[in-house]
């Protein structure tokens, strides 16, 4: 498969080999591509980006009331990940913009997430049942707004989202998670990690370092009955893209397909709905005491998605800022 601008690739043989992969998931970045992403930090760092910042820029297993929130505003139970435990304070250190509440009982209100960081801040380029394009196009040129489109509180007439986000909080990365909805669409794997390529492009262009996360699966339903398929093979191709651009790329598929959790770390049930595509968090990913509980690492809460996801963050936080160095290093 050729993307536009992409060449035949890499071979993908060892990014879709678990074994070629340390425990943050983070794909091990040779000398060219560990020194282009030395290149975007400075440059980032440049135009102004800050340290100890990050954005998110994605669909809902960003925004939803489990992802993140916990690592800004509650105290892990760490097992034994108490080492991660400064990286997590380092991201707490800056203040920023609460952002826009989601009108939804699956995130917590602004009240409820304080201190107000790159953990719970509500990102503007982060929300439920979108794709990429969404983020790249100002909502006065849709010519249909998505049915859970959230526009933040201080974004300026003609921006779209991406550029309203990475304005508002100067993050020297930006994580980036687009693709989950792609199939609702009717886009085919190929056209979803086009279009993340183009977002890629345009957030380097506005200063940041993408990070990129590949989709998680998806479990199948009879309605639904290819959602596994096209999951994995927009996973694959993803890492294709992220080796071509030389961006770091956390195989978010692999961690949660290759252990022992739950679902591969699924909500399978949301009420009576069937869900199968967001991650969970152990004892319920809407039940009251989620902040708390999403920030459990011991090793059964581990078993759940969001939980494993949440220490994976932190793991890649705590490698990129390894590799990276302080501004005065440079």
């Amino acid at each position: 498969m050729r993307l536009p601008g992409f060449g035949r690739g890499p071979d993908l043989t060892p990014m879709l080999d678990p074994a070629s992969y340390p425990e943050s998931w983070l794909y091990p970045m040779d000398d060219r591509w560990l020194h282009r992403f030395r290149q975007d930090v400075r440059r980032a760092r440049k135009m102004g980006m800050r340290d100890k910042v990050f954005a998110k820029v994605g669909d809902s297993n960003l925004a939803t009331y489990n992802a993140f929130y916990g690592l800004g505003c509650r105290e892990p139970i760490w097992g034994e990940h108490q080492d991660l435990e400064p990286v997590m304070h380092r991201y707490r250190e800056i203040e920023l913009e609460p952002g826009t509440d989601i009108d939804i009982t699956h995130s917590p209100r602004a009240g409820e997430r304080r201190p107000w960081n790159s953990f719970t801040r509500c990102s503007a380029a982060a929300m439920m049942g979108i794709v990429a394009e969404q983020l790249m196009t100002p909502p006065e040129a849709m010519d249909e707004l998505p049915h859970w489109w959230k526009e933040d509180d201080h974004r300026l007439p003609g921006e779209n989202a991406l550029e309203t986000e990475l304005r508002i909080t100067r993050p020297l990365y930006a994580l980036v998670l687009i693709g989950t909805n792609g199939q609702n669409y009717g886009r085919s794997p190929e056209q979803t990690v086009e279009a993340l390529v183009e977002l890629i492009g345009r957030v380097r262009e506005l200063g940041p370092v993408p990070v990129v996360m590949t989709v998680p699966p998806s479990l199948n339903h009879e309605a639904v009955p290819t959602r596994w398929e096209f999951a994995e093979e927009t996973a694959r191709l993803m890492c294709l893209a992220a080796a071509r651009a030389r961006v770091p790329l956390l195989n978010q598929w692999l961690a949660l397909t290759s252990g022992d959790l739950v679902n591969c770390g699924l909500v399978e049930q949301d009420g009576e709905i069937f869900d199968g595509f967001h991650l969970d968090t152990i004892g319920g990913f809407d039940r009251p005491g989620a902040l708390e509980r999403s920030v459990d690492f011991r090793p059964e809460a581990l078993r759940y998605g969001m939980n494993h996801r949440n220490l994976l963050v932190l793991k890649v936080l705590q490698e990129l800022d390894s590799l990276t160095g302080t501004p005065d290093q440079e």
